[in-house]
């Protein structure tokens, strides 16, 4: 059968939205996947990519993945602690391992002879600085003593009575977005997940009972967005966060993040893992890339 002479056929382009709600957060993300490309004008293709914007490119989506991560555990509230060694005791990165595990499994205890579950994310660093760990973890209070005091009493002083270190607490922010954190603790751990001699091998490892944030994902039958985006009713944009631009494939892509103007403890709520891909502008691999940021290690318990 011929097409009837003079009919024009529209193509229907449409954009895929992508939303990741974690915590008092909201990030979108527009973009046209493959099999949606059809119509779209495409922007400069970069084929080739030096290695060291590969691995900025990589550790640029692995704020992105620490920070969701963050924003859908850790409330207003909880702490960012530093955990740190006097200098006559500094232990080797091998040691340091093990000395955390053994702080980690002490804490867990501590929690569960109360009734709570310890939730935490932990990174080492000790390239650029003496040997310290960043422990970002739920706070809870049994009425008797707080987090803050179990981390001082266990982590100040081992189990032969030698004083380890004093550790330092900085609340989390209270919007319960924790980007900023999430891009430090990136930068402070870029060159010793990547030594040889790393005891740990990744940029961060984390309790086993993390959630991760709620992924959507809607085709929307348009055939672009707006530049300006609007935040939702009772949210309010981040402007940095905007980005217009491409993604590697030289097709239109936009994020930005919301966080919610008057956050409750319903946003921590459990909610079930994510499904879904969709590619970004930063997903970017090299052939030596490491086999997982988040495999076995200190804290996947």
């Amino acid at each position: 059968m011929g097409l009837i002479k003079g009919l024009t056929l529209e193509v229907l382009v449409m954009y895929r939205e992508i939303v990741y709600k974690a915590g008092a957060t909201r990030e979108t993300i527009r973009c046209y996947p493959k099999g949606m490309r059809k119509g779209v004008e495409r922007g400069e293709y970069i084929r080739k990519k030096s290695k060291e914007e590969i691995r900025e490119a990589n550790r640029r989506q692995a704020r992105r993945d620490l920070e969701r991560l963050m924003n859908a555990n850790f409330k207003p509230g909880d702490w960012h602690v530093v955990l740190t060694y006097r200098k006559e005791i500094r232990p080797s990165p091998e040691e340091a391992r093990k000395e955390l595990e053994n702080f980690l499994a002490r804490l867990r205890r501590r929690y569960r002879k109360f009734g709570f579950d310890l939730k935490y994310i932990v990174a080492t660093e000790y390239v650029s600085k003496h040997i310290h760990h960043h422990l970002v973890v739920n706070n809870v209070n049994t009425g008797t003593e707080t987090t803050a005091d179990m981390v001082r009493i266990l982590w100040t002083q081992k189990k032969n009575g030698e004083i380890r270190g004093n550790p330092k607490f900085t609340q989390l922010y209270s919007n319960g977005e924790y980007s900023q954190l999430a891009d430090y603790l990136i930068k402070e751990t870029e060159r010793s997940f990547r030594r040889e001699d790393s005891a740990v091998g990744q940029r961060y490892s984390s309790s086993r009972n993390l959630i991760q944030p709620k992924k959507t994902v809607k085709d929307k039958p348009n055939r672009t967005w707006k530049t300006d985006p609007k935040p939702k009713p009772g949210y309010y944009i981040i402007h940095e966060s905007i980005y217009n631009g491409v993604d590697r494939m030289g097709y239109p892509y936009q994020r930005y993040v919301e966080v919610k103007l008057n956050p409750t403890d319903a946003d921590w709520e459990v909610r079930r893992p994510p499904s879904g891909t969709c590619h970004s502008e930063t997903r970017l691999h090299s052939k030596a890339r490491r086999k997982s940021r988040r495999g076995k290690g200190v804290g996947n318990v």
